[in-house]
């Protein structure tokens, strides 16, 4: 080796390890500091696998890798590759390494010049990690929209996309393992008015609770979705029988049944449950779902808080539902309502003072139809807000025309329990007054028991806002429901009018020693002694419904009752020249 490349051998920065036969013969000075080492004596002898790891990063074992790699620099005459080393002291390291070939009197050796790179291996590797940070990050960012576009918000319960996705694959196991699945369609009875008078955050809390009761009722490998409201879908995967789908039913009826503490509220619930069968009532997933949901209405038309499988006699009956529905809609544009009237007569003087506006639907082709008839399917489609404004619109129009004919008498008009609830009920009231003309006295608003149990906690405020209105309240149907008496002090009332039912077993079977016309007598005769008097110690004016008979107008006189209704009033002749005023009045 000549002087010059002596010196550049010494001096150079690069670490230079001279091998032969795979051990050290040489090491300059930047390769000793390099390695940790004091004296060349510490690395000389050695092999370049004892300054590595026992493995390399990728698991290789170092000693038969570094033999290759020899052997490949021998072969090409260089190689370069990266490796990571070990110094005399511990220290680990990466260098790059290159192998060169050289001709020697002595042999090939192997010039060897590491280049320490683990500045450059470690900026490498933390932008490796930030990049899998990054990609965790962003895995994690897709999966949560994927579960947000699948999941409510509100409960955390698959939504409508994912229910069809699971419904598909259910279907599809039942047809390959000829087995059945069942839909069950919920919808929580009356939810409207706990939102309605408790709010909506009581309402949420109390869907909330269902969903995690749900969950609890079905298998792993059912499906609980909510669809919006108070509506859930429950998909039961690979069922042996009906059976088991019915037993499912009565345990959400069951866990539904039980009471939801909602601090500070304590709520009873109840489910109305459609089930559909696959393959019986529905070879697809759109049947089958509008089998269920039409099973669900039917329980609801059978009084609710039940469950039932779907038949085809069911959608005959859902489909005449609809029908009926949809001519509902449009008797309001198409005038087919009228208004009777029904005299409140003075028991004392015989002289009718007001009058109760009813409601009658001229159907084109059922005739003459009564409330009862079509009532209830106006509440249950979201008709009888639009319906009871008309009613309060016309009664207030036919009370004018009362008064200017020179008879003043106040017209009642019963509110439906969704009228009471809407928050405009107060500014419609007031509208129907100002746009007829009619003294606010001359108005009655009648409501029933039942509404001021349902809604006890707003009725008092909504009450006293009418009431500033001028026009007169009555508690109609007195008698059916479990009004505790004290209450009825809290509310500015002026009429309690007691129940038909009650006035219609007094005075059967006069004369007779016993039979059930006395017994009727004896039990309701007492009960209406005992309004009588509540109502009179309150203030209020009292009314009996229903009168028929000259017997019951004569109990009735004798404990003190102010006034009544029925067909009486007609059959006496009290109600002489104002026939034609109360014949009624078409839309």
């Amino acid at each position: 080796m000549s002087v010059d490349l002596h010196l550049m051998y010494e001096n150079t920065s690069d670490a230079v390890v001279l091998v032969r036969d795979g051990r050290v013969v040489g090491v300059n000075p930047a390769g000793l500091a390099l390695f940790e080492c004091d004296d060349p004596a510490d690395m000389l002898g050695q092999q370049l696998a004892d300054f590595s790891p026992l493995q390399q990063a990728e698991g290789v074992l170092s000693a038969p890798l570094l033999r290759e790699l020899a052997a490949r620099a021998h072969d090409d005459g260089n190689h370069r590759f990266e490796w990571c080393c070990v110094g005399r002291r511990g220290r680990q390291f990466w260098a790059e390494v290159l192998m060169t070939a050289v001709a020697h009197q002595e042999g090939a050796l192997l010039y060897t010049a590491f280049r320490d790179i683990s500045a450059r291996r470690n900026a490498q590797l933390t932008m490796y990690l930030a990049l899998m940070t990054d990609l965790a990050d962003r895995r994690r960012t897709e999966a949560r929209t994927r579960h947000l576009a699948e999941h409510d918000f509100l409960t955390d319960l698959p939504n409508r996309v994912l229910l069809l996705d699971r419904m598909s694959l259910a279907l599809a196991a039942a047809r390959r393992n000829q087995r059945m699945a069942a839909i069950l369609f919920l919808d929580l009875d009356r939810f409207k008015y706990i939102n309605d008078t408790l709010g909506h955050h009581v309402g949420d809390l109390l869907l909330k609770e269902v969903a995690a009761r749900l969950v609890k009722c079905v298998r792993g490998v059912d499906t609980v979705s909510r669809q919006g409201g108070d509506e859930f879908v429950v998909i039961l995967a690979d069922i042996g029988s009906i059976a088991q789908a019915a037993h499912v039913a009565a345990t959400i009826q069951q866990a539904i049944a039980q009471e939801f503490v909602l601090e500070p509220h304590r709520l009873h619930v109840s489910t109305s449950i459609g089930v559909s069968i696959f393959p019986d009532d529905g070879a697809d997933i759109e049947t089958l779902m509008k089998n269920a949901d039409l099973a669900m209405y039917h329980v609801k038309e059978s009084g609710r808080n039940g469950y039932q499988f779907f038949s085809p006699e069911m959608n005959a009956q859902i489909v005449e539902r609809v029908a009926f529905e949809n001519e509902l809609r449009r008797a309001l544009t198409d005038r087919q309502f009228i208004l009777a009237y029904e005299a409140e007569v003075d028991i004392a003087s015989g002289r009718p003072l007001g009058a109760e506006a009813l409601i009658r639907w001229r159907h084109p082709t059922l005739g003459l139809l009564r409330p009862e008839r079509f009532i209830g399917v106006a509440e249950d489609s979201g008709l009888m807000v639009r319906i009871g404004e008309w009613v309060l619109q016309q009664a207030c129009l036919a009370a004018r025309r009362w008064h200017d004919a020179g008879h003043p008498l106040v017209v009642g008009v019963n509110l439906s329990q969704t009228q009471f609830l809407q928050k405009n009920l107060v500014d419609n009231v007031r509208a129907a007054l100002q746009a007829s003309g009619l003294p606010p006295p001359l108005l009655q608003l009648e409501l029933t028991e039942a509404m001021l149990m349902k809604h006890s906690a707003g009725a008092a405020a909504t009450l006293g806002a009418l009431r500033a209105l001028g026009v007169r309240l009555a508690l109609d149907d007195f008698g059916t429901g479990y009004t505790r008496v004290g209450h009825l002090k809290e509310y500015p009332l002026d009429k309690l009018k007691i129940d038909l039912s009650f006035v219609s077993g007094i005075g059967e079977g006069e004369g007779e020693a016993e039979g059930e016309g006395a017994a009727n007598s004896v039990v309701h005769a007492p009960v209406v002694n005992a309004i009588i008097a509540m109502a009179r110690s309150l203030g209020l004016t009292v009314l009996a419904e229903g009168v028929q008979t000259e017997a019951q107008l004569r109990f009735l006189r004798e404990h003190g009752c102010d006034q009544y209704q029925g067909r009486y009033a007609r059959a006496s002749g009290s109600l002489d020249g104002l026939s034609g005023l109360l014949d009624g009045d078409a839309a």
